[in-house]
């Protein structure tokens, strides 16, 4: 079975990882994944829920099967690069991560397996959702850029018609999913 590590950020956006997740677990790989602190609680924010910790969290939004890793967890089997894990994704990424693993910070789980995925040269997908944008943050997403890393924002189209907030989310989590080439149907596809 084909791994993903997934990651939540502190950013706005939280429902774009709920649905990449989704996708992917329909896509048939097996999702392992970290949330920071400020990830839970923009959660908490976005969808008036409350949650006691990821797991929580998930469940709560009805994702399941996960492996569900502490963001403090340096022990963690996916912190290392010996773990072959097929991509890794980070949605949505908050400007504070970018800066630290364009930097070479690693201060949790989420930071090193971005780490792990630059030094091992595997795809991984950062997902920011900011604006506006200043000069250290394109910086930031250009020295990312440079060393391999797929930078995206969160930004949907709208020529597939969205009628509700699922289609914009499903729009974004299914170009992602283009980008590591895993097929999908999460949007309706440009047609002339």
């Amino acid at each position: 079975m084909k791994k993903s590590f997934i990651a939540l950020t502190g950013a706005s956006g939280i429902v774009y990882g709920f649905g990449i997740m989704k996708a992917m677990q329909q896509s048939g790989y097996e999702i392992h994944i970290t949330a920071t602190d400020e990830a839970i609680l923009n959660a908490q924010a976005e969808t008036g829920l409350e949650y006691t910790d990821t797991k929580d969290m998930l469940e709560k939004n009805k994702i399941s099967d996960c492996i569900v890793y502490d963001i403090n967890d340096s022990g963690a089997a996916v912190a290392s690069g010996s773990f072959k894990v097929d991509n890794y994704i980070i949605a949505p990424a908050s400007m504070g991560f970018i800066g630290r693993v364009a930097n070479g910070v690693s201060s949790n789980l989420a930071e090193r397996c971005a780490d792990v995925a630059i030094k091992e040269r595997r795809p991984l997908v950062i997902l920011f959702r900011e604006m506006p944008l200043s000069n250290i943050h394109l910086e930031n997403l250009l020295k990312l850029n440079k060393s391999g890393v797929i930078t995206m924002p969160a930004a949907p189209g709208f020529y597939h018609k969205p009628e509700n907030i699922n289609d914009l989310i499903n729009f974004v989590s299914g170009k992602v999913l283009d980008i590591l080439n895993i097929e999908n149907n999460c949007f309706k596809r440009w047609k002339s």
